[in-house]
């Protein structure tokens, strides 16, 4: 991987013990910014974490007017979702038009 500068977010999801959720770090050039945690319904899939944990990460740069942001997901079926030109469920539409109105520059990349 190249050398990744500006503004990164890394987001995971994961299932343990029965239990699920999902967060997101925020990186400035290798410096730790802010991280946000998430709990889900013990019943959620770690795919369905992985596309919430993207969800929040794409609220909160918006929120935060962020300018150009890097969204980094291990989750390759979750940014597949995302990237389907055809796509059923709600969530994975509702992500890729927050993504299409923000103003600046949202990049989803897998790691």
């Amino acid at each position: 991987m190249e050398e990744m500068k500006g503004l990164m977010i890394f987001t995971d999801g994961s299932k343990m013990d029965g239990r699920v959720g999902c967060a997101f770090v925020i990186f400035y050039n290798k410096t730790e910014l802010d991280y946000r945690k998430f709990r889900l319904n013990d019943s959620s899939t770690v795919f369905m974490a992985e596309v919430i944990a993207i969800q929040q990460a794409v609220r909160y740069v918006k929120a935060n007017d962020l300018g150009q942001v890097n969204i980094i997901s291990d989750s390759r079926s979750a940014l597949m979702a995302l990237s389907a030109v055809e796509e059923a469920r709600d969530i994975i539409n509702n992500i890729k038009e927050d993504i299409k109105e923000y103003k600046g520059k949202i990049t989803l990349t897998w790691n």
